[in-house]
C-alpha cells in the first residue's frame, strides 16, 4: 500500500480540542492498513477512506438505522461494496466517530484519549478490511491483531482488564 487519502470532517457542534489531529489519525489508520487482507489496497495504490467526528445526536441515528440499537457509540465503520478502484485509488469506506462518547470512555477506562482514538481508528479501519466480531473466534483475531498493532505504536493492549459485553 502506497499511501492514505483522508476525507475528514468535523460536525459544527465537536469540540476540536476532542478530536485527535489529522496527522495522528493518518497514523493510526496507516497503521491498520499494514494488515494484509483481500480488501487491502494492492501494493502501490492509495487508499481512501472519509473519518467523520459526529455529534452523539447524529452518531445515535446511524446506530439505531443500521444496528438497531437506539443509542450513541463510539464508532461505526461502514466498507464499501468492492468496486474498480477509482482515481488510482481504493475506497476503502466510512469511519464515523462520536468524540463525547469516546471522551467519555478514555476517563471511565484509565485511558489517555489519544490511546483510545487510536484503538477506535485501528478497530475501524480494520472492518473495512473485513475483519469482524460477530463470532467469538473472530473477536479474538480481531482482538489479538489490534493488540499487536498497538504495541507497535507503544501503546498497551486495550483489552486489559476490561469486562467484554
Amino acid at each position: 500500500m502506497s499511501g492514505l487519502y483522508l476525507r475528514l470532517s468535523v460536525d459544527d457542534s465537536v469540540d476540536l480540542a476532542a478530536i485527535p489531529s489529522r496527522n495522528k489519525a493518518r497514523s493510526a489508520i496507516l497503521q491498520a492498513l499494514t494488515v494484509a487482507t483481500p480488501r487491502s489496497p494492492d501494493a502501490g495504490r492509495m487508499a481512501e477512506i472519509s473519518l467523520a467526528f459526529v455529534s452523539n445526536a447524529e452518531i445515535t441515528q446511524l446506530n439505531t438505522h443500521y444496528r438497531q440499537q437506539k443509542k450513541p457509540t463510539n464508532c461505526l465503520s461502514f466498507p464499501q461494496d468492492p468496486l474498480p478502484p477509482v482515481f488510482r485509488r481504493d475506497l476503502l469506506g466510512d469511519i464515523v466517530i462520536a468524540p463525547a462518547v469516546v471522551l467519555q470512555e478514555a476517563a471511565e477506562q484509565g485511558k489517555t484519549l489519544l490511546n483510545h482514538y487510536r484503538h477506535l481508528l485501528i478497530h475501524s479501519t480494520l472492518h473495512l478490511l473485513g475483519y469482524d466480531h460477530m463470532e467469538d473466534h473472530e473477536a479474538q483475531i480481531m482482538e489479538q491483531l489490534e493488540t499487536r498493532l498497538l504495541a507497535e505504536m507503544g501503546v498497551a493492549d486495550p483489552y486489559l482488564n476490561q469486562i467484554h459485553e
